[in-house]
């Protein structure tokens, strides 16, 4: 099942941008991961759920948060 996750992560620049998608990319399920990183927004797209998400995105040593809505 398909599932979208939104997160807000604290994210200064490209190599944290990089660091982020690194690790996602890396997660198993994940089909699309889309970054804008003045926003500080991440979306992950694919057969995931969002304590796992949230989880991996931790590992990169970022301020992980659901994004607000």
């Amino acid at each position: 099942m398909t599932e979208t996750v939104t997160l807000k992560v604290a994210m200064m620049c490209g190599g944290c941008e990089g660091a982020v998608r690194r690790v996602l990319n890396n997660m198993p399920g994940v089909q699309k991961v889309d970054i804008d990183l003045p926003s500080q927004k991440v979306v992950v797209t694919g057969d995931v759920t969002q304590d796992a998400v949230l989880q991996t995105v931790a590992k990169s040593g970022k301020k992980t948060e659901l994004w607000p809505q």
